[in-house]
């Protein structure tokens, strides 16, 4: 019979905590999918570097929708569960509000594994991938980062163009500022140009109706120091081969690098403070996850008669709160102002703190939080009328 409980609580929570998580990861990819579109624009294969740049993101919004998601679900569930009677029922037959909470316990200590290892493997993984992709797509196509009427920069060049046809890799009114070894400047124009690659991945403008001078020009002749031409061949940066390893900042660290300080004997500058401040948030929002349950059936449960509401929108006013909490101490704790561990560690308990005493005070047939005063009844005899006689 128990055992039944169990999975008539759950399956009255996983769907919904499935619908929120993809619909939290819809929303935070609204945002990434326009510069995902600018990235992989003129790209040849623009399908499959999006979707492997979608891919090594899910982990990090993933990681972020986590804590919402269970709440939310938990809090509605409770709530529709209270509104039906069946809380009622299951308690008039002698199944506590702890028994209750058992299930939903119990799925919040595996989301809370979940998002170790999330946060502690996948994402670091996931982020250098990402950075590497957008390397390659920069490095590999040159097309894409030409914007119509913008100037963009190439190391210390710059070229802006009038208008971009990327299917024939043809160029407008073009104008490039480039710079020599020995720091000075000069500037190339033309009409119309042409992009095209070498079999060495080397990029070339040819430029039709162009004219060459240096910056700043001195007018010794009508013409100054220009140079007027047919045509121009100008080669872009050579791209970079390979790239970094991983391990730039301690955002790309696993959570056994963390924990072994193994990036203080490489060569990476990494921020010991701020290293470690990083590994205490990772842990401690994972901590965060197990109290959850507790504060989201103290808001979703309704035993009264007359229903209350308002529940639901106290619990995502909290989170965003405990969330914001969160973010200042790691940035104190990354600065070095307070211990690595003070940063997030006091919120948590705080918040399991208040999450305990408030299931407690619910479990035990009591408000959640004690009354700060009561009226007390009036007591002893009335004032009555003095009798009269006439």
């Amino acid at each position: 019979m128990f055992f039944k409980l169990d999975r008539y609580l759950l399956r009255n929570n996983i769907g919904l905590l499935v619908g929120l998580i993809a619909v939290a990861l819809a929303i935070l990819m609204l945002e990434r999918l326009i510069r995902i579109t600018d990235l992989i624009a003129g790209s040849d294969d623009a399908l499959q570097s999006a979707a492997r740049m979608i891919a090594n993101l899910l982990p990090h919004y993933l990681g972020m929708a986590l804590p919402g998601a269970l709440l939310i679900a938990t809090i509605i569930t409770i709530e529709r569960l209270s509104r039906s009677g069946e809380i009622v029922a299951l308690m008039s037959t002698g199944v506590s509000l702890r028994r209750i909470l058992r299930p939903y316990l119990g799925l919040a200590v595996v989301l809370a594994l979940v998002s170790i290892l999330i946060s502690g493997f996948l994402q670091p993984v996931s982020r250098y991938n990402y950075r590497q992709i957008v390397h390659e797509l920069k490095q590999s196509s040159i097309v894409t980062a030409f914007k119509e009427r913008k100037f963009v920069q190439f190391d210390d060049k710059v070229v802006w163009t009038s208008k971009v046809n990327f299917a024939g890799r043809k160029l407008g009114e073009t104008f490039i500022i480039d710079t020599s070894k020995d720091g000075n400047y000069k500037f190339i124009t033309g009409h119309t140009g042409v992009l095209s690659e070498d079999e060495d991945s080397t990029w070339t403008i040819n430029l039709q109706d162009a004219m060459i001078g240096d910056l700043p020009a001195e007018i010794t002749t009508s013409q100054g120091n220009r140079l007027y031409t047919a045509k121009v061949t100008w080669k872009m940066p050579t791209p970079i081969e390979g790239y970094r390893d991983r391990g730039d900042d301690q955002r790309e660290l696993t959570l056994k690098e963390l924990l072994s300080k193994s990036y203080l004997a490489s060569d990476k500058t990494i921020n010991p403070a701020a290293a470690q401040a990083d590994m205490h948030d990772r842990l401690s929002r994972a901590a965060l996850l197990i109290a959850l349950p507790l504060i989201s059936i103290v808001l979703g449960l309704q035993l009264g008669r007359v229903a209350r509401s308002g529940g639901l929108a106290v619990g995502i006013l909290l989170l965003l709160v405990v969330q914001k909490l969160l973010e200042f101490g790691l940035s104190l704790a990354q600065r070095g102002a307070v211990p690595p561990w003070a940063g997030t560690w006091p919120v948590v308990a705080l918040v399991a703190g208040l999450a305990i005493y408030t299931f407690r005070r619910t479990a035990s047939g009591r408000s959640a939080f004690p009354a700060l005063w009561r009226v007390k009844p009036k007591t002893g005899n009335q004032p009555t009328r003095p009798e009269t006689t006439t």
